[in-house]
């Protein structure tokens, strides 16, 4: 039946098909290709992956990449019989990668390209490629593109899957056979196109491959104490990574694994090679091996970079914290660990703290008996900038970095603080009053260490007054604005006696006390009647006990025992008075 006619209007374009996956070559992705397709119609062999397994497998079978390369080789001596290799490379038998060689030598034959296929892959890359014949796309991009290193591997990945190991670098390409034994080439040439730049030393006949900031004799013998991570070849080659190089990384660098790994197929890489990684933080004995717990947390960061899903710049940063996690004891000042026995070095490693001398030496102290010494409440703190000391179930206090000498007393002066100030000579009843008031009422360390002469003189004159036995009463109110009047001085007491009270016995304490100091005159009218009668009923007894603090402050320390035996008297009577 003849087709339905076509009605054409003036100037209509005519229209053009085209397949998906194609586009149209410009002037330079035609002549590239032209020229890669000239090279492999001259000389098909020398394209192909070098056979350099050349026993039987088990039960004396052929290696299927033997047999894919005989027919190949057949295919290569009719390169130049077109209609042979039209029929062969939309044959519906035979070898998979054979087919798309024989549509590729096909292709070869065509004077000009006007349309090209893009072929994409997240592991392989991209080229374009001469669509001809029934073969996989894949496989003519990679056999077309033979100067794309990764690339020309692609059409040998069942091979891989069947146990076949190849290499390839710009120097050569073989196929292993079953044994991953990589050339020696191979290696110096995917290093030399790596993001890093490595030395390359001959230590005892070994082949040590490291970045400028490592020892190769070091990296073999396994001393190397720099950060490092080494990628020890099965077939002997050593290749050593230090932390300074891998923090370079930046978005736009291939990481290395990746790298090395897209250069052998299967990208297997702990087929040819094991990975470890070592790193001691400053201060740490040579003797001592690093706690499990570290260990296996560099070996954690090592699986996800090898998988590929940790940033390159950010394993040693990774490994490093690991490592600190790990450590159980001691203190660990940023990256710098001590074992906290001598204050004289947990001072040299608060010098990467801020702080005064007196701030550092104090810290030092506080470390020394938490140590030393170390209470529940102050056990694997995590110590920030400015900011309250976090928990955690385990591990050594770490003082991380920014943290000042400040912020390690304030995280331990509540568990150890009073012993640290023992280093001042500051003990006893006059340490716990300092002590006690530098935790009730903080001040900046710096500001309290400059004023730590008056305080020691604030609290010895504290120390002079005995402490009582119950705070509750009136009796106990007139003792506190007593002693208060007296140390702090009678403005700030005033103010306290003249706010509300919550009973009238509170009143009348506060009533009887300003009698007794001659601070009463206008502050009537703070005070009710009843509070104000019975206080100056009271007021008598609370001026002996005032007058009698006013000699405790006063007498000499030879004549202390007797004014606080007179204090003890006047206060006695003051709890008559008062009917406690």
């Amino acid at each position: 039946m003849a087709d339905t006619s076509k009605v054409q209007f003036p100037g209509q374009k005519k229209q053009r098909m085209k397949m998906r996956g194609t586009k149209q070559a410009n002037a330079s992705t035609a002549n590239r290709m032209k020229k890669q397709l000239r090279a492999l119609l001259n000389d098909p062999s020398a394209h192909l992956p070098d056979m350099q397994f050349k026993q039987k497998l088990a039960w004396g079978r052929t290696d299927p990449v033997t047999k894919t390369l005989k027919e190949m080789e057949t295919i290569a001596r009719k390169k130049n019989d077109v209609k042979w290799l039209a029929k062969r490379m939309m044959a519906k038998r035979g070898d998979p990668v054979a087919k798309a060689f024989a549509g590729s030598l096909h292709a070869a034959h065509d004077e000009s390209f006007t349309m090209v296929g893009h072929f994409n892959s997240q592991s392989f890359g991209s080229a374009s490629f001469i669509r001809r014949g029934d073969g996989k796309q894949g496989y003519m991009a990679g056999l077309q593109n033979f100067s794309n290193t990764t690339l020309r591997m692609l059409p040998w990945e069942d091979h891989a899957k069947r146990g076949m190991f190849f290499f390839s670098w710009d120097g050569g390409f073989v196929c292993t056979g079953p044994n991953p034994n990589p050339p020696q080439a191979w290696l110096a040439d995917v290093l030399a196109r790596s993001r890093f730049d490595f030395e390359h030393h001959d230590v005892n006949g070994t082949d040590v491959y490291v970045t400028s900031d490592l020892d190769a004799a070091n990296v073999l013998n396994q001393s190397e104490r720099t950060g490092h991570v080494t990628l020890q070849f099965h077939h002997g080659p050593v290749v050593g990574l230090g932390f300074g190089a891998l923090t370079t990384f930046t978005k736009k660098d291939e990481p290395f694994v990746h790298h090395l790994a897209l250069s052998m197929l299967p990208p297997l890489l702990p087929s040819i090679l094991d990975v470890r990684a070592s790193w001691y933080p400053q201060g740490w004995p040579e003797e001592d091996a690093l706690p499990d717990s570290a260990t296996e947390g560099i070996e954690r960061a090592l699986d996800a970079w090898q998988g590929l899903t940790m940033n390159e710049g950010l394993l040693a940063t990774v490994m490093k914290e690991a490592v600190l996690e790990g450590i159980e004891d001691g203190i660990i000042v940023d990256e710098q660990w001590v074992s906290g026995e001598r204050i004289k070095d947990l001072e040299e490693a608060l010098r990467a703290c801020s702080g005064s001398d007196d701030e550092r030496h104090l810290a030092a102290c506080i470390l020394h008996e938490a140590v030393q010494h170390p209470h529940e409440d102050g056990m694997h703190l995590r110590i920030e900038a400015k900011g309250s000391p976090a928990e955690r179930e385990q591990g050594a206090t770490r003082i991380m970095k920014g943290a000042s000498c400040g912020d390690v007393l304030s995280a331990f002066w509540a568990t150890h603080g009073q012993e640290a100030l023992a280093s001042l000579n500051l003990v006893g009843e006059e340490a716990e009053l300092i002590w006690s008031e530098q935790l009730e009422r903080p001040k900046p360390f710096g500001k309290f260490l400059k004023g730590l002469d008056q305080a020691r003189n604030d609290a010895q004159r504290r120390a002079r007054f005995p402490e009582l036995d119950t705070d509750q009463g009136p009796a106990a109110a007139i003792h506190r604005y007593t002693v208060g009047g007296l140390l702090k001085g009678m403005g700030a007491m005033e103010r306290q006696a003249t706010a509300r009270h919550d009973s009238v016995d509170d009143a009348a304490a506060a009533w009887a006390w300003l009698m007794a100091v001659g601070r009463s005159g206008g502050q009537e009218w703070h005070f009710e009647t009843n509070a104000r009668d019975r206080g100056g009923v009271w007021s008598q007894a609370a001026g002996r006990l005032h007058q009698a603090g006013q000699r405790l402050l006063d007498v000499d320390v030879t004549e202390l025992d007797e004014a606080q035996e007179a204090w003890h008297r006047a206060y006695s009577d003051l709890r008559k008075a008062t009917g406690a």
